[in-house]
């Protein structure tokens, strides 16, 4: 049996003020049009952070409800969960009707024990969606500590019970497959992960891969990076595996290749040697390069249409910078400064331009400096909505 796994989408999300649209339509085209095509998977794996928001964009519904039409006319079974981005009662509603089509969703605490069956001639798949659990909201409802480990013991403890109970009742070997959004301990973050605060990210907390004893693969979500089998070692025989975003969300990112997960699953379980990386296409490059702004504009850097980011070196820094090396280097996204002084290179932390961050990373760095502490997921999602909405306003004016 094979199954694809793919997570963090994040439609709707834009790279330094510019739109990641023709990105997202690039990878989802590739992913209905060519794998899904060409492998014929049995399952297909999104494992939550489908939007970017908990209110997306219209552009964005319309985005994921034409990749799931083109995918539905594969005939394949399609198990999607809900990621900290998304909205759990948006994602999930108006989503029941849709299992008959081959199209699962996982957005309700209730659905955690609900498996998506896919037979095969020697062996049953039960496939389980644990939603993106929050401790301190979920944890009163299953009556357990408000940690992100006993949550998500709780969410597994109702999934293996109910595969003991189905194994009382099938005449064939029953293997299982979690799909979660959580961040494992060891595995490693990029810059694109919003509120990273030590050892939580997007306000959840860490937890042990122990807690998913019981499964045979783990679909990961929520780490940008995708991680090898040397990275994060599950339970026992569990393979846990993060598959990570298919489109760089930051810089730090630029040298990750970006992937879909294609794991083949047997009545014997999963083998590492039976988990195939599948490098998603590149729409355009992302770069980084450093120096003053007389190399900058030299001959040394060559103009490039890739998405770039610049560090500036020069002991002061020059006046109308970012439009004189944008005129050069057309994609320019990001750039940063790092003031030399007696020959040692430091960040300058007040010295990145305005002009070159969005809205949003204003808004968030406004209140990051009045309240003395990062912007909550909450407020952070809140700063999002209000901007989109006083750019749709914008929009509606100059009509």
């Amino acid at each position: 049996m094979r199954i694809l796994h793919t997570s963090d989408w994040h439609i709707g999300r834009r790279l330094h003020g510019e739109s990641l649209a023709p990105s997202h339509e690039s990878f989802l085209t590739w992913l209905h049009g060519e794998v899904i095509k060409e492998t014929k998977p049995d399952l297909l794996v999104v494992a939550g952070d489908i939007y970017d928001r908990g209110v997306p964009p219209t552009e964005a519904i319309e985005l994921f409800e034409d990749t799931l039409a083109e995918i539905n006319k594969f005939g394949i079974q399609v198990l999607i969960t809900s990621g900290n981005h998304d909205s759990r009662v948006r994602l999930g509603s108006n989503t029941r009707f849709m299992s008959g089509l081959g199209l699962h969703f996982r957005t309700r605490l209730h659905e955690v024990a609900k498996p998506v069956v896919v037979p095969s001639d020697d062996f049953d798949l039960l496939a389980y969606g644990i939603p993106y659990l929050e401790p301190d909201v979920d944890a009163s409802m299953w009556q357990v500590e408000a940690s992100q480990s006993a949550v998500l013991a709780e969410a597994m403890r109702l999934i293996n019970e109910d595969v003991e109970n189905r194994k009382k009742q099938s005449s064939k070997s029953l293997r299982v497959l979690v799909a979660t959004h959580a961040f494992v301990e060891g595995a490693t973050k990029s810059d694109s992960e919003r509120n990273i605060k030590d050892i939580r990210v997007g306000g959840l907390g860490q937890t042990s891969a122990a807690v998913f004893a019981g499964a045979d693969y783990v679909a990961m979500g929520h780490i940008h990076r995708p991680h090898s089998k040397s990275e994060i070692k599950g339970p026992g025989s569990t393979l846990l595996r993060y598959s990570g975003s298919p489109i760089p969300f930051s810089f730090s990112e630029r040298d990750d290749e970006k992937q879909v997960l294609q794991i083949e699953i047997s009545k014997d379980g999963v083998k590492d040697t039976g988990i195939e990386t599948l490098v998603a296409p590149k729409l355009r490059g992302m770069n980084q390069i450093e120096g003053t702004m007389e190399e900058l504009i030299s001959d040394k850097h060559a103009a490039t249409k890739d998405w770039l980011k610049v560090v500036l070196t020069d002991k002061e820094i020059p006046i109308n910078v970012f439009d004189t090396l944008k005129r050069k280097f057309e994609n320019l996204l990001d750039l940063e400064t790092r003031i030399t002084t007696d020959g040692v290179v430091g960040r300058n932390q007040d010295g990145v331009l305005l002009q070159n961050l969005t809205p949003e990373e204003v808004t968030r760095r406004f209140v990051a400096r009045v309240t003395k502490e990062e912007a909550s997921e909450q407020v952070s999602s809140a700063i999002d909505d209000c901007c989109a909405d006083v750019r749709l306003s914008l929009t509606q004016v100059n009509k």
